[in-house]
């Protein structure tokens, strides 16, 4: 019992080591390097998607970008809360976590066009339609992972994302943060979960169950690793602007781990996955990472970093079709709607 109290205190995180507050309108017009300096961050932010067009270059930033690291044994989340709510203070864990912030995702992007804050975005939580009766809670679970996706950054489902590059800023007007809303930033000594010792039987089973296809692994891993290595070599010579040598469907045709994808209302228009690989690890699951570069008549107008950029959907919305489900309608997505390159 005493064991348990303690995991419960430190779980909920009492103390609150380091919090900030800075409203949403004080960022607009600031240059990034401003808008980073606002936040707190002495690093030079990285953006999670770098687009050119018309209306010159764009650059999207998780807000984690632009805050401080992390503390030492730390964990920080920034949210969106209303101008009343700067000041309280902030449970990161619990049944009370972020009380008062507003019903929007984990996901704070901060948009730039030619190097000055123009947009801050935070997507709407996805309201969840009722458990119809009789329906089991896994038939619930998946009709939810399913059901009515909705793809911000294309331009309709089914669609390939980002084919009209920052038109999703005009088009989505619900993804931009509320004009009064705070951005506050909390952090907390990362929780320690206190547990008496017992046997993990579920967990014996499980390595007993995949003990046969460990041999997998060395293999695995060393895959995973060659494509990290290739992967980073293959998206550092995209370039905005230019012209693809050969072409998308060469390039994918000559390089491993690259895949392109035409849009079938737009024949200008591509978009080409790289395989990022993903660290060693024990899982036989295949979850590496991605990149995804965007093409206009052959030339780059977009690049992204699809994991910074998971927040916005952007790997999501290479899987969901015209009826807004995810499915398995491209290479590369399974029966899920999950991307992987």
């Amino acid at each position: 019992m005493i064991t348990e109290m303690i995991a419960a205190l430190i779980l909920t995180g009492a103390v609150n080591e380091q919090a900030s507050a800075v409203p949403v309108s004080e960022l607009r017009g600031l240059s990034v390097a401003g808008a980073a300096m606002r936040l707190g961050a002495a690093r030079d932010p990285a953006p999670a998607i770098s687009m050119v067009g018309p209306r010159g270059r764009v650059d999207v930033y998780p807000v984690q970008a632009l805050t401080p690291t992390a503390p030492n044994r730390g964990v920080c989340e920034a949210r969106l809360v209303p101008p009343e709510r700067a000041d309280d203070s902030v449970q990161l864990y619990g049944p009370n976590a972020w009380a008062g912030a507003y019903p929007r995702t984990a996901a704070i992007y901060v948009v730039a066009r030619d190097g000055r804050v123009v947009e801050v975005l935070n997507p709407l939580m996805r309201s969840q339609p009722p458990r119809a009766q009789g329906e089991s809670a896994e038939r619930y679970t998946r009709r939810l992972m399913l059901k009515d996706r909705d793809p911000w950054l294309s331009v309709a489902p089914g669609r390939l994302p980002l084919s009209d590059l920052d038109g999703f800023l005009e088009r989505r007007p619900d993804l931009a943060a509320p004009a009064e809303a705070v951005v506050k930033r909390a952090c907390r000594t990362a929780p320690t979960i206190l547990a008496e010792p017992r046997t993990d039987t579920t967990g014996v089973l499980q390595g007993l169950a995949l003990l046969p296809f460990a041999w997998r692994l060395p293999a695995l891993n060393e895959q995973r690793r060659e494509a990290q290595v290739r992967g980073a070599a293959l998206f550092a010579r995209m370039r905005l602007g230019e012209a693809v040598p050969g072409g998308g469907a060469r390039f994918a045709a000559e390089n491993p781990g690259v895949r392109r994808y035409a849009d079938a209302e737009d024949p200008t228009y591509e978009v080409l996955s790289i395989d990022m690989g993903a660290d060693a690890s024990n899982n036989l699951a295949r979850m590496n990472a991605a990149a995804l570069v965007g093409l206009r008549d052959g030339r780059v107008v977009w690049l992204a970093d699809g994991g910074a950029a998971a927040g916005l959907g952007l790997l999501t919305a290479m899987c969901v079709d015209r009826s807004r489900q995810a499915t398995n309608h491209r290479p590369g997505c399974t029966d899920t709607g999950y991307f992987y390159p």
